[in-house]
């Protein structure tokens, strides 16, 4: 909790005409131990002037969210680089009961003072609702028969909530639910998307992408991925597209460090260990770069765990079946690319997050094919070549779909290659960037000009044949390069 910033907010509200009280989540995550870093706050009186008031007082950021209802957003960093929130908002009725009654879900539903909120002692809110019994008994309950078709938006949220805390609707709320699921359709793409990438980071995911099938939310929010179910595949593939879908998923999010159990998981062959040892020289490195943002508050660990989800999309569109009865989805990663673009574009995804999921898509099979025969120096530079960075994140990718492909029939004639593919290309990457990712240009287009090279796409071509011979060894000096231009010159000639 962020103190500091809680205590500027009882100082203004001490100076200011105005009565205020912490609602909702904050109050939740308090009285099940958490330690909150997004606060609502609840305002009788400008919500607006106090928030505005509140960023200029701890140097924080300051936004209107909703003019009209008085909803701004004061966005602070603590000196340790933590990010913490305050939604303040004009109170919503005539009482605090009032404003309660027009909220989510019971659990959310309970308000305290922030003088008793920053108090040492036990919380003890104010909770007409039954919040505090329903978090106890694991029960999840909307604050009214018709929440979900005021805002179709908590249709999503009931489905994280119940992963994040271990609750479980009532019957009643779950028939709620999906008579307000054809709502979700005029929901703010923006809220859709926000709502997804959290239930990307709560462990196990595959237990929430089949909650949301099961509740046929899936469907509305990623319709590629429900076209998945029943499409057959041939061996070595042990499932389904749809089944070995959410197996990679499991395989993925059990790599990147998060141990949630689900079923799928025990279907995998237990290689944990094998990854763990093959990445430990760049273990820390490799982490930190999951835990990067793409955009605020989406980490690549979600998008690595969407592109799990999104990354064969592209197959039910391209199945054909052979005479001799083999399956095949030739083009799927290009097909399943270009779906997978649209469907992020329509969830407001930024510009970078759908370049890096596209190009994740795309190129998914690439490691596959490295592991397939010698990789050699001018493979891995054609392979950073095309991907960039992003084929740290491929190689993981490859492992997850390879123990979802094969599962309990793997063996180490297929494995082992995998394994080995990931580790050169890691290496690569974190060792020899200079080499593979960087090589430090020996000669220029004005070279190739003054040899007679003509103005065009020859030179391009020219110095990426040179970088390719750096990669590979063959060129290490000026003159070399020099050498292997005139070559070019003369047999293009």
């Amino acid at each position: 909790m962020a103190r500091a910033l809680l205590e500027s907010l009882q100082r203004l509200l001490e100076e200011g005409p105005y009565e205020a009280r912490v609602v909702g989540g904050a109050v939740r995550d308090r009285l099940i131990g958490r330690d909150p870093n997004d606060l609502d706050v609840v305002v009788v009186g400008p919500a607006l002037r106090l928030a505005r008031a509140l960023a200029d007082r701890v140097g924080g950021f300051f936004y209107i969210l909703d003019a009209r209802r008085e909803f701004g957003r004061v966005v602070w960093r603590s000196p340790e680089g933590r990010r913490f929130y305050v939604d303040l908002t004009r109170r919503d009725g005539l009482s605090w009961e009032e404003d309660l009654r027009r909220r989510d879900f019971t659990i959310n539903a309970m308000m305290i003072d922030l003088d008793a909120f920053l108090g040492a002692g036990p919380l003890v809110p104010f909770d007409p609702l039954g919040g505090l019994e329903d978090l106890r008994a694991g029960r999840l309950r909307p604050c009214a028969p018709e929440a979900f078709h005021q805002d179709p938006v908590r249709i999503l949220r009931a489905v994280r909530f119940e992963a994040e805390f271990g609750l479980r609707m009532t019957a009643e709320a779950e028939q709620a639910l999906q008579e307000a699921l054809p709502g979700l359709i005029r929901v703010a793409p923006e809220r859709v998307r926000e709502e997804l990438v959290k239930i990307l980071l709560i462990p196990p995911l595959v237990r929430s992408l089949r909650r949301m099938e099961e509740l046929g939310i899936l469907p509305e929010v990623l319709p590629e991925v429900a076209n998945l179910r029943g499409v057959g595949q041939s061996p070595p593939h042990v499932w389904d597209v749809y089944e070995h879908t959410l197996r990679t998923v499991a395989a993925m999010e059990r790599l990147l460090g998060d141990f949630g159990e689900s079923p799928e998981l025990q279907d995998l062959p237990p290689r944990w260990a094998e990854i763990e040892e093959g990445m430990a020289p760049w273990r820390e490195r490799l982490r930190a770069r999951w835990e990067e943002e793409v955009a605020a508050d989406h980490p690549r660990r979600a998008l690595l765990l969407l592109t799990a989800l999104l990354h064969d999309i592209g197959k039910p569109a391209t199945r054909t079946v052979e005479p001799d009865g083999r399956v095949r989805f030739i083009g799927h990663e290009q097909v399943g690319a270009e779906w997978a673009v649209h469907r992020l574009e329509a969830l407001r995804f930024s510009n970078d997050e759908i370049e890096e999921i596209e190009i994740l898509v795309r190129h998914h099979m690439r490691p596959h094919g490295l592991a397939r025969g010698r990789i050699t120096p001018r493979a891995i530079y054609r392979f950073f070549r095309d991907v960039g960075a992003l084929g740290v994140d491929l190689t993981l990718l490859a492992l997850a779909d390879t123990l979802a492909v094969w599962g309990p029939t793997l063996t180490d004639a297929v494995w082992a290659p995998r394994l080995r593919v990931a580790q050169i290309l890691w290496q690569a990457f974190f060792e020899a960037p200079e080499r593979f990712i960087r090589p430090a240009p020996l000669i220029r287009g004005e070279d190739l000009l003054s040899l007679g090279v003509p103005e065009g796409p020859q030179i391009g071509r020219i110095l990426e044949a040179i970088r390719e011979a750096q990669a590979a060894g063959e060129v290490t000096t000026r003159e070399e390069a020099l050498a292997l231009a005139r070559r070019l010159m003369n047999e293009n000639s």
